[in-house]
């Protein structure tokens, strides 16, 4: 069966919400974590501000989550 992963990104600007969409045969939550160690990075802060932490893009993309249909 066929499943359908959509990745949720935030702009740093606050309002730029893109989709990604993967189909899989899989698990989910295995097929969107590894789509998120492949194309982001992790930080523990950003511009020194610990508030900021979390999975980015390189280009400045926030990871807000994924949807599985």
């Amino acid at each position: 069966m066929k499943s359908l992963v959509i990745i949720l990104l935030l702009s740093t600007n606050g309002i730029d919400i893109k989709k990604v969409k993967i189909k899989h045969t899989g698990n989910c939550d295995g097929i969107a974590n590894a789509w998120v160690d492949v194309n982001m990075k992790y930080y523990s802060e950003r511009n020194k501000d610990p508030k900021l932490q979390g999975h980015y893009t390189d280009d400045g993309k926030l990871l807000l989550g994924w949807i599985c249909n």
